[in-house]
């Protein structure tokens, strides 16, 4: 994990909390398909923070037992605390000080039921099945991997081991995650493990009977690689979707983003399963996405989960820079062009606390304005996609912040923009 992007420690209730360094994930989720419930056994292991003090972690699901470094501990030593982030931004905090820099392993056990979190939809049991799939989002806190796994802040990287089980199930059934994995039983248990450099916002994962799934798999040649990339597109049958033209735009997408923007850095294969409208989210070269919201999806694997956010608060970058880059709404036109002065009123895109962990949904509508307005200072949108891709070429694969970001646009147009970040993103007046 970059230690510099971890949030200082705080003093809550006589207590400093401190962010770890969480190297592993380990988790066994079983799904009981007769008696509709599932449970997990999960373990963590970290480093302690660089100072002493409580580590804090995040799982919004309620915990039946925990054990740290092998020793029992009460169900209650992972208490939910404020530690300014803001309403529904609390985190975990283990009920145990330890030493700065110290190795750890947590495990815990607990039914899996719906997060504790807005917006969080419920296991969807069906007829001899189950369709689940992780569902996250960047508008709500505790949206990411701690809706149903224990998880760090979204700046720490780790790998995640992942067991799936069905019990007494009577249908096979397609898993669609992207990472490599095994399907250990014919539709029943897969065993899949998501690469070290993932975080809490990039595993994707979407479980079902494989009787109500569609799946094609082919390939495209893009600017940047020697080897093909290998696609997959699934839909739910019920869901009305044309696949073939998805996959058609898909890679359509994919060939003008390379060539565009550069390098593809997500590995071999790019996947996206089809929803219902309304819904789309991003993750480490994926998404799950209705056919309208495809295209700004497809668009995140530059934007968004090529460059990450280095916190959770840097994430309006990627929702304002692909609104501007995709939408085709009438009041905000792709490429869009507009003066933008420094009268209006200051707007706060990047909350301030270093544990505030949502995008502001002004993202999509101020973020696009500022971009827009962007654009007309550097002289028409091109010098704007000129100066993000080459922003993307530095970046790609690692962490971003607002503020770096802010620096290179300063720097690659020789025009100082200072004023308008401090108004239009940290929203001072």
């Amino acid at each position: 994990m970059p230690q510099v992007l971890s949030p200082n420690p705080v003093i809550v209730d006589g207590r400093r909390v401190v962010a770890p360094d969480v190297e592993r994930v380990d988790a066994m989720i079983r799904f009981d398909v007769v008696e509709q419930v599932a449970t997990v056994e999960a373990s963590v292991e970290f480093l302690a923070g660089e100072v002493a003090g409580h580590p804090a972690l995040d799982l919004r699901q309620d915990v039946e037992w925990v054990r740290l470094d092998g020793k029992d501990l009460p169900s209650t030593a992972l208490p939910a605390m404020d530690l300014g982030g803001g309403p529904g931004a609390e985190m975990r905090v283990l009920d145990a000080s330890l030493e700065a820099g110290s190795k750890h392993r947590l495990d815990l056990g607990y039914r899996l039921n719906t997060p504790a979190a807005t917006g969080a939809e419920p296991i969807g049991w069906a007829e001899g099945g189950v369709r689940f799939d992780f569902w996250m989002s960047d508008l709500e806190p505790g949206r990411y991997l701690e809706m149903w796994l224990p998880a760090p802040l979204v700046h720490d990287q780790f790998t995640l081991n992942l067991t799936i089980e069905l019990l007494r199930n009577d249908r096979p059934h397609s898993l669609v995650a992207n990472t490599g994995g095994v399907d250990a039983s014919g539709g029943s248990r897969w065993e899949l493990s998501y690469p070290a450099h993932f975080t809490a916002l990039s595993p994707m994962l979407v479980l079902a009977p494989a009787d109500e799934v569609e799946l094609r798999r082919s390939a495209i040649t893009i600017p940047g690689r020697t080897r093909s990339l290998g696609i997959v597109c699934g839909r739910f049958r019920d869901v009305d979707a044309d696949i073939a033209a998805c996959e058609a735009d898909v890679k359509a997408w994919l060939a003008y983003m390379a060539a565009r923007y550069g390098p593809w850095v997500h590995g071999d294969t790019f996947w996206a399963f089809l929803w219902e409208p309304e819904r789309g989210m991003e993750y480490d070269g994926a998404t799950t996405a209705s056919v309208g919201a495809l295209e700004h999806e497809v668009f995140h694997s530059w934007f968004g989960r090529g460059v990450k956010p280095a916190r959770a608060a840097d994430g309006w970058i990627d929702e304002a820079w692909a609104t501007w880059a995709t939408s085709s709404k009438p009041d905000r036109p792709r490429f869009g062009v507009e003066e933008f002065g420094l009268e209006e009123e200051p707007v706060e895109l990047y909350p301030s606390s270093p544990w505030a962990r949502y995008t502001p949904r002004e993202a999509y509508t101020a973020g696009y304005r500022l971009f827009a307005g962007l654009a007309h200072l550097f002289g028409g949108p091109e010098r704007l996609r000129l100066a993000m891709a080459e922003w993307y070429r530095v970046n790609a694969g690692r962490p971003a912040t607002t503020d770096g970001l802010g620096a290179h646009l300063t720097a690659w147009s020789g025009i100082d923009i200072s004023p308008w970040w401090a108004r239009y993103v940290h929203g001072r007046g």
